[in-house]
This record gives structure tokens, sequence and C-alpha cells, in this order.
């Protein structure tokens, strides 16, 4: 034994309980019930997060969603707008006018609808 170092660890056998700190390990009903209610008071907040997170992801999808079909239908409408001013311009007018064979705008012409 001379020079050897035995190391002890400990075991089921070592670690004896006294019947007095059982006593001490039990748990009230009172303190399972409020460590029950806390439990189900964190899984509730939980559901609840996760639930609102889901709802902003939602909304914030549809908002980007709207958002990109309105750039897309302003750049459709500034497209037709120009090809409206193209169509009904002075020149484009009096280019169908004189093929259709008809003269061209006197100062005097004044054109009533009804």
């Amino acid at each position: 034994m001379a020079g050897k170092v035995y190391t002890l660890r400990p075991d089921v056998r070592y670690q004896k309980v006294s019947g007095k700190s059982k006593a001490e390990e039990k748990v009230s009903f009172r303190e399972k019930m409020l460590e029950t209610l806390e439990t189900f008071l964190l899984v509730i907040l939980f559901s609840l997060f996760l639930v609102a997170s889901g709802g902003v992801i939602y909304k914030s999808f549809i908002y980007f969603k709207i958002k990109k079909e309105k750039e897309a239908l302003l750049a459709e409408k500034t497209v037709l707008e120009e090809r409206l001013k193209n169509l009904t311009s002075r020149e484009i007018v009096l280019d169908k006018a004189r093929k259709l064979g008809l003269r061209p705008p006197q100062e005097g012409d004044y054109i009533y609808l009804k």
C-alpha cells in the first residue's frame, strides 16, 4: 500500500438517508400545486406568444404582398398613360385624319359633342 493512492467514489451504499431528512424532503400539496400552476401558465404564455408571432408574420406577409402588387400596378399605369398620350397626341390624330382623307383643322373650326 505504500505509494499507492486509492480513490473512493460514493455509491448508493454510502449515501444512507436518515428518517429525519426524508421528512424534510416531503413536498407539501400547496407547493406541488404552485409548481403545476407555474408550469401551466408558462405553457399558456408560450402558446400565446406563438399565436401572436404567427399573426404578426401573416399580417407582414400580406402587407408586403399588397405593397409589391401596388408597385406593379403603378408601373403598369404609367405605361398605359404613356401609351394613351402617344395614341391621342396631335400628330398621331392628324396622321390618322390624313389617311382617312379629312382636311386639317382650321383656326375657326369648332367641334361640338353632344
